[in-house]
């Protein structure tokens, strides 16, 4: 029996290829939990750089207190650390947003066992 997959091109393309072809092995009702679950707890691209520009923000919008402080403290690498940011931005939420697919399809396997 082929089980239909209900997570969007545009969204499986942002996932991790892993989680991409776990998400093939699970049921429509498994795969609809993940994407609800996935769509609350990801980053967004934009709101990360009004984050960045805003006072600096941007480390906290993603949970990362320690690098928020230390920012904050070298006023953003006397700006050296800020506009170099501006660059890293994109990968920080690319890689924040794959570890939050991992782990919540981690928790949806196991909840399922």
């Amino acid at each position: 029996m082929e089980q239909k997959n209900i997570i969007s091109r545009l969204t499986a393309n942002s996932l991790p290829a892993m989680v991409r072809n776990e998400l093939e092995n699970l049921s429509p009702q498994k795969q609809a939990e993940f994407l609800e679950e996935y769509r609350r707890k990801t980053k967004s691209l934009s709101v990360a750089y009004v984050a960045w520009f805003f006072l600096g923000w941007h480390y906290a919008f993603l949970g990362k207190w320690g690098a928020q402080f230390l920012f904050w403290i070298t006023c953003g690498g006397i700006a050296v650390w800020w506009v170099i940011d501006l660059f890293r931005i994109p990968g920080m939420i690319r890689d924040h947003n794959k570890d939050i697919a991992i782990n919540i399809l981690k928790n949806l396997k196991t909840i399922s066992s």
